[in-house]
């Protein structure tokens, strides 16, 4: 049964016709700022005002004026989906705006579907990878990954490079189960076999017990899936503490060693191979827009990595729904604007799928290693225009 907290359905009914005036086009951003995943706050929103630096504050809409994009940040907190949900509430009350995007959890993406659905609000995720997200509202549109766009080929890399026995250990939650259920599948039916899988309650830090279990039951290869933030340092840096390295076992992740974490760990993490959607090295001309204005705005040392990606590419497609559709289109034009597009990233291209609105991009086999004497994710192979497992899996039924 669906409802909205409190008395919010008919304002939600009368703001879906139109509620942002006709110069300003208000984005509401939900991120955490603070608790165990507050790094993804600043990261979006300095590649945010990277984009608004490099191509400006203001679109022109087919009207022919220009339109302005305000951004207006939430914090999330770290906390529950009834968190994200309230500031999803405040923002289409209160603040009238025009877009909710952000979401580094998804759990916080998930919440706000109902709520952007009576609203008539597009919803632009900016991480969350949950692969089923996009089917639970016609509103939601993904720009970043999936976990099983990445996580097949992690599996694929494993078996081609001689790993026949592989345990996981993945986070207690949707992702999690995600990342868990394709390594897997893919490494058991190409000849794999797994030998033990664990998982751990979103915010752990202390892994020792789980390191025990996989010393014990002698794998060749761990595959792991944490939340970027504390729980992912923590359990890299467990790994080798715990003797796992000393034994030759093949640590194989995603976004675990994302540039933003490098600067934690020591040379232990050499090595240990993930997959990804963005590795900074491209060349892709868009990369370079982003890194030279990111390190223009806030210094030699601002990190780009996939969630500076992320949110510089939820920019482009709402700069680019205003400039074609002007700002007070109904919200499922601008979705339709979305889809089937191909665009230009900082990864390279990337297309939104015309039926799923997800992300179809290519995909990063890396490998951490020493350059020039620091650490760096480097490119060791790539697979072009993945598109996301899941679906794949499970095809939308025709009426």
């Amino acid at each position: 049964m669906k409802r909205v907290v409190g008395a919010a359905t008919a304002a939600f009914v009368l703001l879906g016709a139109g509620a942002a005036s006709a110069e300003i086009v208000k984005v509401g951003v939900i991120v955490s700022f603070t608790g165990a995943f507050a790094m993804w706050g600043p990261q979006f929103q300095q590649a945010i005002e990277s984009y608004q630096a490099t191509y400006g504050k203001t679109v022109k809409g087919p009207d022919g004026k220009e339109h302005e994009i305000q951004f207006l940040y939430r914090d999330a907190t770290s906390a529950g989906p009834d968190k994200a949900k309230q500031l999803a509430e405040e923002l289409i009350l209160r603040d009238k705006v025009k877009f909710l995007a952000g979401f580094e959890l998804s759990p916080h993406a998930m919440a706000v579907g109902e709520t952007a659905g009576q609203a008539k609000v597009p919803v632009v995720i900016m991480n969350a990878a949950t692969a089923s997200i996009t089917r639970g509202s016609p509103y939601y549109v993904r720009v970043s990954f999936t976990i099983p766009q990445i996580t097949v080929p992690a599996a694929q890399w494993a078996l081609k490079n001689g790993f026949k026995k592989a345990y996981t250990v993945v986070s207690d939650y949707a992702p999690g189960y995600d990342a868990e259920s394709y390594f897997q599948k893919e490494f058991k039916a190409n000849g794999g076999e797994i030998v033990g899988s664990s998982r751990t309650p979103i915010r752990e830090t202390n892994f020792g017990v789980y390191m025990e279990q996989v010393l014990q039951a002698k794998p060749d290869a761990l595959f792991m899936f944490q939340p970027a933030g504390a729980p992912s340092i923590a359990f890299i840096k467990a790994f080798a503490e715990r003797g796992l390295k000393a034994a030759k076992v093949q640590l194989i992740g995603g976004g675990e060693t994302q540039e933003t974490f490098l600067p934690n760990f020591n040379d232990d993490v050499i090595g240990t191979v993930t997959t990804a959607q963005y590795t900074p090295t491209n060349t892709a001309p868009e990369n370079v827009k982003l890194k030279d204005q990111l390190r223009k705005l806030f210094g030699d040392k601002a990190q780009v990595d996939g969630a500076s990606v992320h949110a510089w590419d939820g920019a482009m497609v709402i700069y680019r729904s205003v400039a074609a559709l002007g700002p007070d289109a109904e919200g499922l034009k601008y979705v339709d604007f979305i889809k089937g597009k191909t665009f230009d990233s900082p990864r390279g291209k990337i297309m939104i799928d015309p039926v799923e609105r997800d992300i179809i991009q290519d995909v990063d086999v890396r490998r951490v290693e020493k350059v020039d004497g620091h650490l760096a994710n480097v490119v060791i192979g790539k697979i072009p225009m993945v598109k996301d497992p899941w679906k794949l899996d499970n095809p939308v039924k025709s009426n």
